[in-house]
């Protein structure tokens, strides 16, 4: 044991003697290449196999250090999701030009009915030379134009679309349930805001519905009185179509849908002998969907053609 005689050794030439005369140890890097190490190492996965199978045999359970692929989603995105391969590809887009100032318009009338109806009590407790009629007649008539000027610019901007999408709806449906020309229909998206400032949007699945309107401030609605149905389309059964459906933006919580139902005991003839009986239709409200649109008409492409 040479090694364990040096530290016995005090002279220092004697202690060199014995460790040159010590047999030198060789790294393994230098004996044997490393690639082969590597190899010699590794284990195969063929052999891995064959132990994870041994060991099943056995009645033991084996663990793999492989990272799960799947990921906790929410169910806003999950819902999310869901809704816009169920609306499939947009075939046109439309962005309105005054939607950052409807928006501006609306919170300005909010704050200031929220100002006036903060300062009405300290108007009629502040103490001064005004009598108390004077100051009752001041509280109103402040917050009768606060709430008048309010009303007022929802009602002129909550029909105004911020922006719009006519989209291709995705397959859905089995085709054996869609006739010819239901395959070919698009969905209008048209996206508002409320006079409370909240995102709505609303989903027309029968654009042929969306007629002009008389209203102000406006430029198309749901006609409330649609077009009669044939007969023969409707196999003489009842049929209810859903029309347009109003959803929160934000939720995704459904407003209100708007739908006609056709049956066969509300008939009209048509206006030639030849033309044959058809179903009167009758319009279903549940809700508060939106019926009132405003686009700026001269800024739609040919793509939006299929309005008529």
């Amino acid at each position: 044991m040479p090694l364990l005689m040096v530290g016995s050794v005090r002279n220092p030439i004697a202690a060199r003697r014995i460790l040159s005369s010590a047999p030198r140890f060789h790294t393994v890097s230098r004996m044997v290449p490393r690639s082969s190490l590597l190899s010699k190492l590794r284990p195969s996965s063929s052999s891995i196999l064959g132990a994870s199978q041994q060991l099943h045999s056995v009645g033991l359970r084996t663990f793999t250090a492989t990272p799960d692929s799947k990921q906790p989603t929410s169910p806003n995105a999950a819902s999310s999701a869901c809704s816009t391969e169920a609306q499939g590809k947009a075939l046109a887009t439309y962005t309105g030009p005054l939607a950052s100032t409807f928006t501006r318009l609306k919170l300005f009338s909010l704050g200031s009915l929220g100002l006036a109806t903060v300062l009405t009590p300290i108007l009629l407790l502040a103490p001064g030379e005004i009598s108390l009629a004077g100051r009752v007649g001041l509280c109103i008539t402040a917050l009768a134009t606060s709430g008048v000027s309010t009303a007022l610019i929802a009602w002129i901007g909550t029909p105004y679309v911020g922006t719009m999408r006519l989209l291709q709806p995705s397959g859905t449906r089995s085709l054996g349930e869609m006739r010819k020309e239901e395959e070919e229909k698009v969905v209008m998206e048209l996206n508002t805001v409320s006079w409370r400032l909240k995102r709505q949007k609303t989903l027309v699945y029968e654009p042929h519905f969306l007629r002009p309107t008389s209203r102000p401030f406006a430029s198309w609605e749901i006609t409330n009185s649609p077009p009669p149905l044939a007969l023969s389309q409707a196999e003489g059964k009842e049929v209810v179509k859903k029309v347009a459906e109003t959803f929160d933006w934000k939720t995704g919580a459904s407003l209100g849908v708007w739908s006609v139902k056709y049956t066969p005991q509300a008939q009209q003839k048509g206006q030639g002998e030849a033309e044959p009986y058809k179903m009167v239709a009758k319009t279903e409200v549940a809700g508060k969907p939106n019926r009132y649109f405003n686009v700026h008409e001269e800024l739609l492409g040919q793509d939006w053609q299929v309005l008529g």
